[in-house]
């Protein structure tokens, strides 16, 4: 072979060369897959299952619906939200929170209600009646008391000890008014005394009335016994919830008699500050004066709907001491 064929054969190799292989100390940033990069690509459309509306929602508009959720309790309209997702957006309406609002803070000025609802829960009437405490009115508050008493020497039984169980229960009014009854009935047969009002109730009926009045979670009420018209009860209480807006327990802080005759002037005083305080302690001693420590279990509510099947209406044998929680 010539060597003018070889050097022709060896220029066309490096041509191909060049070609095929990128330039020394080149990176290509070049993919295949970068081809696609601004294309729109048209995607099958899933066959997404039609909407079946129920019959009351093709009857009522949204805004029927709202107004006939405005007249139901604050419990009813909670479980209303959990039929359907329609139904929940629309208890979530504002208009609906604030009647409940306006119902649970009655004792409270509307112009003040309305600047803690401004200051405090940036306008929404559903953050003010889940974050503020207030009483609720639409059941009970029980508190459950049981302490041990020595019965009499009787044949061959010598040391006779008897669990004694009772009852303590409040219903309080948006008026600022409350009925009170310590009783051994369990709640079911008790709950008939309660449902009257404080106008209402009879002498006889063995229930109390009396004022409340509550400054954040601090719970103070007063009243008068019926047939002694100079002792004054006055309690010291904590309002707290289990969860979110619930307002379900009632702690006792203090419990304090005395007689109005003698013309003494008492505050609501709690134990602690009674033990710390030799001022207090100097007070608690004078005559007419009395604070009372048993009986000072928490108190639970108990919706009307709830009163019937509640764990409180167990008799001592089956539950001998109940944990509120």
């Amino acid at each position: 072979m010539s060597s003018t064929i070889v050097e022709q054969l060896a220029a066309t190799s490096s041509q191909h060369v060049s070609k095929a292989m990128p330039a020394p100390y080149h990176v290509h940033s070049w993919r295949p897959w970068m081809s696609l990069y601004g294309l729109r690509l048209r995607t099958q459309e899933s066959a997404q299952p039609e909407v079946v509306l129920a019959p009351i929602q093709k009857l009522l508009p949204p805004e029927l619906t709202t107004t006939f959720l405005k007249y139901l309790p604050v419990t009813t309209l909670a479980h209303c939200q959990c039929v359907c997702k329609q139904w929940n957006i629309l208890g979530q309406s504002p208009p609906l929170w604030q009647s409940a609002c306006q119902e649970a803070f009655s004792y409270m000025e509307y112009d003040k209600l309305c600047r803690i609802l401004r200051t405090s829960h940036r306008g929404l009437w559903r953050d003010l009646y889940l974050d503020r405490p207030h009483m609720r009115f639409d059941g009970i508050y029980v508190s459950r008391n049981t302490y041990l008493r020595t019965g009499l020497v009787e044949w061959r039984v010598k040391n006779p000890v008897h669990l004694v169980c009772y009852f303590r229960y409040y219903r309080f009014f948006p008026d600022g008014q409350f009925v009170y009854r310590t009783s051994p009935d369990v709640i079911r047969n008790a709950v008939r005394s309660l449902q009257l009002s404080p106008g209402k109730v009879k002498a006889d009926a063995q229930v109390e009335t009396g004022v409340w009045r509550l400054n954040g979670s601090a719970l103070q009420t007063v009243m008068i016994y019926a047939n002694s018209m100079n002792t004054e009860i006055r309690a010291k209480l904590k309002l707290r919830s289990t969860s979110r807006g619930a307002n379900n327990r009632l702690d006792v802080e203090s419990i304090v008699s005395f007689d109005k005759a003698d013309g003494i002037s008492i505050p609501v005083i709690s134990n602690q500050q009674a033990e710390e305080d030799e001022d207090l302690q100097q007070f608690l001693q004078q005559p007419g004066t009395r604070s009372h420590k048993r009986g000072t279990s928490p108190f639970v509510f108990v919706h009307w709907d709830h009163i019937a099947g509640s764990d409180l209406n167990l008799p001592v044998g089956k539950m001998d001491f109940y944990v509120p929680g």
